[in-house]
């Protein structure tokens, strides 16, 4: 979609391939004219009469004449929207940038730590390897307090890199959260009715028990006044 120019997607109605898979299939359509700029959607839906397709009963050629009349003269109707890509990817690599930039400079200063650790790592050892059984004991005490030292700046290195990594993964993370949904085409129709097929999942289970609660008063009614009739 950086390269090439995908500049239609024509949503086919589900069970076009059915049986062989009832996931929902699109048609892509990219041409080499450059970066895409804008996404065009085009929601084939079944035609008057029918409510599915099958081996025996497959979609014609005649149910893409209304998408092949569209096609030349593109207007945002109740089957098809425009997706604003480029200004969509703009504003999401602008938001994104900086979470990118603060997990490569926090990458860095873990880098950084790392190399510090490795160095205090060689310090002392070459101080472990300047103690000696006949040295005296003041002279020892000395070098093993400065390997104590150099230990708990080692000790502090690393848990500063630590705390820089879970930055660097964090923010990271952050960015791509914002950048990347943008390259997710499963777009839904702004233009669409909010009929009973098309809801979302949550809002049909909602509407369901709502209807569920009120069939259950009513019954509580009826159940009531038969009582009081005998």
């Amino acid at each position: 979609m950086i390269e090439f120019n995908l500049h239609t997607i024509v949503r086919l109605p589900n069970g076009v391939f059915a049986p062989y898979t009832g996931i929902p299939t699109n048609l892509l359509f990219f041409d080499a004219s450059g970066p895409t700029e804008e996404i065009w959607y085009y929601e084939l839906t079944l035609s008057d009469g029918r409510k599915n397709y099958s081996k025996t009963k497959p979609i014609q050629d005649n149910e893409f004449n209304k998408c092949l009349a569209w096609w030349n003269n593109r207007e945002e109707n109740q089957s098809t929207w425009k997706y604003r890509f480029r200004e969509t990817y703009d504003k999401a690599k602008a938001e994104a940038q900086p979470c990118w930039d603060a997990a490569r400079e926090a990458e860095a200063i873990a880098n950084q730590c790392t190399r510090k650790v490795k160095e205090l790592d060689g310090q002392i050892q070459t101080l472990n390897a300047s103690i000696l059984d006949f040295a005296p004991a003041k002279q020892n005490k000395v070098i093993q307090d400065q390997i104590r030292t150099l230990k708990n700046e080692q000790a502090e290195a690393r848990e500063e890199e630590r705390q820089q990594r879970q930055i660097a993964k964090e923010s990271q993370a952050k960015g791509d959260a914002i950048y990347w949904p943008i390259f997710n085409l499963d777009k839904k129709n702004p233009n669409a009715r909010d009929d009973f097929e098309h809801l979302p999942p949550e809002q049909l289970v909602a509407d369901i028990w709502a209807k569920e609660q009120r069939i259950l008063e009513i019954l509580g009614e009826i159940k009531t006044i038969l009582k009081r009739e005998d």
